[in-house]
C-alpha cells in the first residue's frame, strides 16, 4: 500500500526552498441576497457541550470554534427549531481533572447535564475521559487523539468519537517520504507514553515495508532530561562521513521535550562543525503535536506533519480570507465535530418517530444498561452512516440546506471541512481518512506548508484500512535450492515447553495463548509427560472473569460453541515460584536435586518445541514479567542454553516460535546453530500487536500470531515452513512474522513441522 510522493517535497525540505500559494475565493467574501430573518418564536434544544483542552490550545482551536458556531446559528435562523451550543471550557492540564470529567459524566442535584465532551488534546488524558464518560454514553469527541491502542480498543464503543486517524497513518507517510526521496537510514526518539509509543508501534513496522533501515539502539524512549547527545553524535555522524542522508523522527508529548531534545541536537552540531555552510545530512521531522511556536522558534531547520482540511474541501482559503492565517493544526476535525453534533441533535429533533426511536444499519437502537434509548452519539452515527441523501457541505449555505433536510424527516450526506466524513463501518465513529500537510521552519520562526498528502484518492475514496488491519507489502525471501546435509536419527519422542511470564489480567492473552497451545499438543500427539508448562493460571477464577472458570481465545458466537481453553489444564510451574534461571535447567533436564521435578529429558532422538508468550523489552528480549521489570531472557542467553543442549547431544531438531514484542532478537540470536527454526511473530525492531478484543472482559484474548499459528497447524500438522510462514504473516497485522536459521535447518520448502506436530 505504497502512496506515490514527488521528489520535489525532500528536495524542498533539505535545499530550505518553500513557496507557498494561497488562492482566496470571493464567494464568501460578498453576499448580495436578502438576509434570513429569524422565525419569530422558537423552540431551542441547548447542547451542553465541555470543552477539555490546554489553554494554549483552546486559544490556537477559538477562531475556528467561533467560525463553526457562527454558521450553525445562521443556517438555522428559519428553523423554528434550531439547536443553541453552549461551550464550558475546563483546563486540560488541570490537577484535578479526574474530578471534573466525573462530575460532568455523573453530575449531581442541580448540576446542568452534560450533553457531549470536546476534547481532550493529549492521548494521555484521553483514556481517563472514555473510561468515565462510556457508562453513560457521554459523547466525547476527539479532534486529534490519534493514539493507535486509544483507536483500537475504543472503536468498538457508540460514544467515542476519533475525527484523525492514528499514529499509524502519520507514520506511514513520513516514512513514504523519506523512502521515496533515497533516504535508507532512520531514528526515533519518543516520549513512554500514550502518543509516542503510537509511533513506537508502528515506526519500526513501516520502515520495514519502505526498506528503510534502523538500528534497534536508534529507537530510543526519551523524557525531558535524558542526555542523548552520544546516539545524535553517532547518527550525524555517520549521516556525513557516509554522505547518507538520514531522518530523525521526534514523537514528544510537551513543549519542554521539544525544546531540550532541539538544544542537544544543536550541542552535537556545533562539537561536529555544522553550520549553514556545512549542512546535515539529518533531517529531524516533527508529527503534529511538535507543531507549536516554541519548537519553529529553537534554531532548528525542521519538516512536518499535522492533520488539515482537506484539499478539495475549500475551508482552507475561506479560512484564510476571513481570518488572514492558515487553518490551525487539527482546526478542521475541530470544526467538523461541532458541526456533526448539532446536525445530530437536528436529526433527534426532526425523526418523525420521535427521539426514542433510531435505526442505524436497519437495527433499532437499544440498550441493555441504562439509558435505555439512542442517545446524542446515536443520532450522529446515523448521520454519518447513511450517505444515500442529497450531499451538503460544510459552509453556512450547506448547512442551511442540512438542518432544513433534518426537519423535514430526511438525512443529508454531509461532506465537512475534512472530506466526505467516512468513518468506520461498524460504528461509525471513526474516520477512515486525513488529510496532512507537510510543512517546514528554518528553525527561526517561519511555519511553511509545503504540500498536502493524504491516505486517500483525490475524492476522497478510502485507499486505507484501520491501523489494526495494515496490509503488509513485504515479504520474506527464501532460497528454493537451498540444501543441507543432516545425518539426523529418526526420531523417537517428542518434547514441549510453553512459557508465559504474565501475570496481570490486563495480559490474560499471553496465559490464554499458552493454555491454547497445551490444548493443540494434546491434539496432535502429546501427553502430559511430554508437555513442561509455566504458567501462573489465574485467569479461570479471577474476579473480573465473567466466565468463571473459562478461559478463552475467541470472541462468542452464535455459530458453534467456544473452546475452554482451561479445560483439562494444569501447570507444572506457576510463574511467581520459579526464576529465570529455572528455564535452562528445565530444557538442559537439570531437576535441581529434585526441586525441578518437570522437565526436558531430551537426547539426540528427541525433538524439541519452545512456545513463549508474553513481553519483549526493546533491544534485549524477551521480559521476564508482565513487561515492567528489568530482568530479560535475552537472544544471547537462549543461545547459550541451545548450545548447550547441542553439545551434549541433547535434541535431534528443535524450533522456536516467539509472540513477543521484538521477538526477531531471539531468532537473530540462534542464527548458525544446527538444526535450530525460529518463527517470530516480529522482527527485531517492531512490536508485535494484541489480537480479538473482548469488550465484556475489557482484555484482548489472543494474539493473531499464536492464534493463527494454532489454526495452521490444526488445518494440517505437516504443512511446509514455507507455507506455515507464509499464512502467518498474512494473518499476523502490525508485525512482520520472521523465519530464522533456514540455512542451517533446511528448505522451508521441504521440511515440515511434522517433527514436532507427530499426529
Amino acid at each position: 500500500m505504497k502512496k506515490i510522493i514527488s521528489s520535489l517535497i525532500w528536495l524542498v525540505a533539505f535545499g530550505w526552498l518553500a513557496g507557498f500559494m494561497v488562492s482566496c475565493s470571493n464567494s464568501d467574501a460578498t453576499d448580495t441576497r436578502a438576509p434570513i430573518q429569524p422565525v419569530s418564536t422558537q423552540i431551542v434544544d441547548t447542547l451542553n457541550v465541555d470543552v477539555i483542552l490546554p489553554p494554549d490550545i483552546q486559544k490556537m482551536w477559538q477562531p475556528v470554534i467561533n467560525l463553526a458556531l457562527d454558521n450553525i446559528a445562521e443556517a438555522q435562523k428559519a428553523l423554528p427549531k434550531r439547536v443553541f451550543m453552549n461551550l464550558r471550557y475546563h483546563d486540560e492540564n488541570a490537577a484535578d481533572l479526574d474530578k471534573t470529567v466525573y462530575r460532568l459524566c455523573f453530575p449531581e442535584a442541580g448540576d446542568d447535564t452534560c450533553h457531549l465532551i470536546l476534547g481532550p488534546y493529549r492521548s494521555s488524558k484521553a483514556e481517563m475521559v472514555m473510561v468515565n464518560a462510556a457508562i453513560r454514553r457521554v459523547p466525547v469527541l476527539m479532534p486529534v487523539v490519534t493514539s493507535d491502542e486509544l483507536q483500537r480498543v475504543y472503536s468498538e464503543k457508540p460514544n467515542t468519537w476519533f475525527f484523525t486517524e492514528s499514529d499509524v497513518t502519520a507514520c506511514d507517510i513520513i516514512l513514504n517520504v523519506s523512502s521515496a526521496q533515497g533516504l535508507r537510514e532512520a531514528a526515533l526518539f519518543y516520549t513512554d507514553d500514550r502518543y509516542g509509543n503510537s509511533f513506537r508501534n508502528w515506526f519500526g513496522y513501516m520502515a520495514t515495508e519502505y526498506s528503510v533501515n534502523v538500528e534497534p539502539k536508534h529507537i530510543c524512549a526519551y523524557g525531558a532530561g535524558k542526555d542523548v547527545t552520544n546516539l545524535l553524535e553517532g547518527i550525524e555522524r555517520h549521516a556525513l562521513d557516509n554522505s547518507k542522508p538520514s531522518m530523525v523522527l521526534m514523537a514528544f508529548s510537551t513543549e519542554a521535550e521539544y525544546l531540550q531534545f532541539i538544544k542537544q541536537v544543536l550541542d552535537v552540531r556545533k562539537r561536529l562543525s555544522i553550520n549553514e555552510s556545512n549542512q546535515s545530512m539529518v533531517m529531524y521531522v516533527v508529527p503534529d503535536v511538535g507543531d507549536i511556536d516554541a519548537v519553529h522558534q529553537a534554531g532548528l531547520p525542521l519538516l512536518g506533519l499535522n492533520p488539515a482540511p482537506s484539499s478539495i474541501s475549500g475551508f482552507d482559503t475561506s479560512y484564510y480570507s476571513l481570518l488572514g492565517t492558515n487553518v490551525p493544526q487539527g482546526g478542521a476535525q475541530v470544526y467538523d465535530a461541532l458541526m456533526l453534533a448539532a446536525l445530530g441533535a437536528a436529526k433527534r429533533a426532526g425523526n418523525p418517530t420521535g427521539p426514542d426511536h433510531l435505526k442505524i444499519d436497519g437495527e433499532e437502537v437499544a440498550y441493555r444498561d441504562e439509558p435505555f434509548g439512542p442517545n446524542l452519539s446515536d443520532w450522529m452515527r446515523a448521520l454519518v452512516a447513511d450517505k444515500t441523501g442529497e450531499i451538503t457541505i460544510w459552509n453556512t449555505d450547506g448547512l442551511r440546506m442540512a438542518f432544513n433536510m433534518l426537519s423535514e424527516g430526511k438525512n443529508p450526506n454531509v461532506n465537512g471541512t475534512t472530506g466526505k466524513l467516512l468513518f468506520d463501518a461498524k460504528m461509525h465513529t471513526t474516520i477512515l481518512q486525513t488529510t496532512y500537510w507537510l510543512w517546514h521552519t528554518d528553525g527561526k520562526g517561519s511555519h511553511t506548508p509545503l504540500i498536502t498528502l493524504s491516505t486517500h484518492g483525490e475524492n476522497g475514496e478510502v485507499a486505507t484500512l484501520p491501523a489494526w488491519e495494515w496490509q503488509k507489502a513485504i515479504s520474506q525471501q527464501f532460497n528454493e535450492d537451498l540444501f543441507v546435509r543432516h545425518n539426523l536419527p529418526v526420531y523417537k519422542d517428542y518434547w514441549a515447553l510453553l512459557v508465559t511470564p504474565s501475570t496481570t489480567w490486563a495480559n490474560y492473552r499471553h496465559q490464554a495463548d499458552v493454555m491454547a497451545m497445551y490444548q493443540l499438543l494434546r491434539r496432535h500427539g502429546y501427553d502430559d509427560d511430554h508437555i513442561v508448562v509455566v504458567c501462573e493460571d489465574n485467569l479461570a477464577n479471577a474476579s473480573q472473569n465473567v466466565y468463571p472458570g473459562k478461559v478463552y481465545v475467541e470472541n462468542q458466537n452464535e455459530e458453534s460453541e467456544l473452546e475452554n481453553v482451561h479445560q483439562g489444564f494444569v501447570p507444572d510451574y506457576h510463574f511467581s515460584d520459579i526464576k529465570m534461571e529455572d528455564i535452562r535447567r528445565i530444557i538442559l533436564g537439570d531437576t535441581d536435586g529434585g526441586r525441578l521435578p518437570h522437565v526436558l529429558h531430551t537426547t539426540e532422538i528427541s525433538n524439541i518445541f519452545i512456545f513463549w508468550s508474553g513481553h519483549g523489552a526493546d533491544g534485549r528480549g524477551m521480559c521476564w514479567n508482565d513487561g515492567n521489570g528489568s530482568q530479560t531472557f535475552t537472544g544471547e542467553y537462549m543461545r547459550q542454553i541451545l548450545e548447550e543442549l547441542n553439545d551434549r547431544d541433547g535434541y535431534r531438531r528443535c524450533m522456536l516460535a516467539i509472540e513477543t514484542c521484538f521477538s526477531g532478537l531471539i531468532g537473530d540470536a540462534i542464527v548458525g546453530l544446527p538444526d535450530v527454526v525460529a518463527i517470530t511473530a516480529a522482527n527485531k525492531i517492531e512490536p508485535s500487536k494484541a489480537d480479538v478484543h473482548n469488550r465484556e472482559l475489557g482484555v484482548f484474548l489472543s494474539n493473531a500470531f499464536a492464534r493463527s499459528f494454532r489454526k495452521e497447524i490444526d488445518k494440517n500438522y505437516r504443512i511446509r515452513l514455507r507455507d506455515l510462514y507464509y499464512q502467518l504473516a498474512l494473518s499476523t497485522s502490525g508485525s512482520h512474522v520472521t523465519l530464522y536459521n533456514e540455512e542451517n535447518y533446511g528448505s522451508v520448502y521441504y521440511e515440515t513441522t511434522q517433527d514436532f506436530f507427530p499426529e
